[in-house]
């Protein structure tokens, strides 16, 4: 998928192709220019050389703005191709349903979006660009050097062959060592996400020199693994470049002696020295950059795996306000072995208030997630009104819910902005909603009041503000469900029974709340109250 959507650039790849045969055939005819210029110096012909040598610089400074152009398509290319696929893998990673996305850590979309698409970047994309160029310049360079004397042509080809042929047998231990250390990276990257979320766990447990025990033997194993790949490369520039100097110093004393039989003229002599390396280096690059570029085969593989789906949705519906009930009949759930529920049975009328308890870890936040639509269940259905809500799609539902958790992530951007999500609200209802929420005082206290900027998720603020913040932020949607999962659990007793009261009053909005937190002036406004317990869903009104 990701490999795919790297073919995107393929205009750019036939610009920087164009480019370089531009830059490769003006280089190969300096060098036509540069044979003839020597032969009319070693012949005396001064008026000859004087032309010729006009020439030569002429077309020496049109090849800088060329070479220039070149680096700047190299450029643009890189940009585009690795856009395109940090942006495919983005989208296609928040397509995916919420609980296909969560059987991954998220370690491992982390470790896709920075260390492998950097080896991408670093193997695939600049290993593309530079087999391009080398074919380029290896074709112009086998041009040249015909047009002189096909014999060194077919020596050169040959040494350059063995040349490639003992970098490619070199160069394949490289995919085994690329991935071993891209999987040693994911690991890494979740270790660290980790230990920095328990910051304030490591320091209070006094568990700084465990942690960083470990970070120390995480780093150095792949560093290892780094200096064992670059050894790789070493042996591979190393017994290339014996290999470069054998063979420029065996066609040196070949052409040499052709020379003296009469076969060259010094100028074809030093023509074919200068563009042999045109022939070898390129074929050396290509052997080089080829084991790097199939070191990406599994990387891609791995990549594309977390983007990986395996249920098939056919969501077809869109869905309508609600008009009458949410009906859950006969369903069951389990994750991995353990069933959370079954055979469990409930229905929320529209507008009802409902509230939803039970013990930890006996279903009731699983029971939210299936009707937040995150899971389906694996036997009987949950029905929207006459619409199973397997069938309605995820975008039309999701914008007639809201959601407010316990856990509420901030965007680090203005309090108007975490507070509308980016939309257009009026400000009248939004002062409304504010107030509602009871976030009218802690808004007229800020500086710059709902231009306040709101620092990485809410750092600068207090848990009971993130909490009426994520109210706001339901009242706003003016949604027709509003899903409470221990949203009251971060607020003080007087915050929460008047905000609770504030949503157990709103006309025509169904409220299901699960929360341990239980305010008994307002449980009379609840229609119904059910135990999920055992596997079963029981109305204990």
């Amino acid at each position: 998928m990701i490999k795919d959507s790297l073919k995107k650039t393929f205009p750019m790849i036939v610009l920087v192709i164009v480019v370089a045969i531009l830059c490769a055939s003006a280089e190969g005819y300096m060098n036509l220019l540069m044979m003839d210029t020597i032969d009319l110096a070693v012949a005396g012909d001064r008026l000859g050389f004087e032309t010729m040598a006009i020439r030569l610089l002429v077309v020496a400074f049109l090849l800088l703005p060329m070479n220039i152009g070149l680096s700047f398509c190299k450029g643009f290319y890189k940009k585009k191709a690795m856009t395109s696929a940090k942006f495919n893998y983005i989208s296609k990673a928040f397509n995916k349903p919420i609980h296909e996305f969560q059987k991954h850590n998220s370690s491992k979309y982390i470790s896709s979006l920075t260390n492998d698409m950097h080896t991408v970047e670093m193997n695939y994309i600049d290993g593309i660009y530079e087999i391009i160029i080398s074919v380029v310049y290896f074709i112009v360079g086998i041009l040249v050097i015909a047009s002189v004397s096909p014999i060194a042509l077919g020596i050169g080809i040959g040494l350059s062959i063995v040349s490639a042929t003992i970098s490619f047998l070199l160069g394949k231990p490289l995919q085994k060592h690329q991935t071993q250390r891209s999987l040693m990276f994911e690991g890494y990257t979740g270790y660290i996400k980790e230990v920095l979320s328990a910051f304030h766990i490591v320091k209070a447990n006094n568990l700084i020199k465990k942690v960083s025990d470990d970070y120390f033997h995480k780093s150095q194993s792949i560093q290892e693994k780094g200096y064992v790949i670059d050894k790789i490369y070493t042996y591979i520039l190393g017994f290339q470049n014996l290999n470069m100097m054998i063979s420029m110093y065996s066609l040196l004393g070949i052409t040499a002696f052709m020379a003296l039989r009469g076969y060259l003229t010094l100028g074809g002599v030093i023509l074919i020295i200068n563009n042999m390396e045109k022939l070898m280096v390129p074929i050396m690059r290509i052997s080089e950059w080829m084991p790097k570029i199939n070191s990406t085969k599994t990387l891609f593989e791995k990549i594309d795996d977390t983007l990986s789906v395996e249920t098939v949705s056919n969501e077809s519906i869109t869905m309508p306000p609600l008009k009458s009930e949410i009906n859950i009949r006969n369903i069951s759930f389990q994750y991995d072995q353990q069933l959370v529920l079954e055979n469990a049975s409930a229905s929320f009328q529209k507008g009802g208030k409902y509230l939803i308890v039970g013990p930890s870890g006996g279903g009731k936040s699983t029971l939210l997630k299936l009707l937040r639509k995150y899971f389906t269940p694996l036997e009987g259905n949950i029905w929207i009104d006459n619409h199973p809500l397997k069938d309605i799609t995820k975008t039309s539902y999701y914008e007639k819910i809201a959601n407010v958790e316990q856990q509420v992530f901030l965007f680090e951007d203005t309090l108007y902005n975490n507070i509308t999500l980016y939309k257009s609200i009026d400000s009248n209802f939004l002062n409304h909603c504010i107030d509602k929420a009871g976030l009218k005082d802690f808004v007229r206290q800020l500086p710059h009041q709902l231009d306040t900027l709101i620092l990485d998720n809410g750092r600068n603020i207090s848990g009971g503000e993130k909490s009426r913040i994520a109210i706001a932020r339901g009242l706003v949607n003016q949604a027709d469900i509003i899903f409470l999962d221990e949203a009251f659990a971060n607020l003080d007793d007087k915050h929460g029974k008047k905000i609770e009261h504030t949503l157990l009053t709103l006309e025509n909005v169904t409220v299901i709340n699960v929360s341990h937190v239980i305010y008994e002036e307002n449980k009379a406004l609840y229609d119904d109250i059910y135990l999920v317990k055992d596997q079963k869903i029981v109305s204990i009104k």
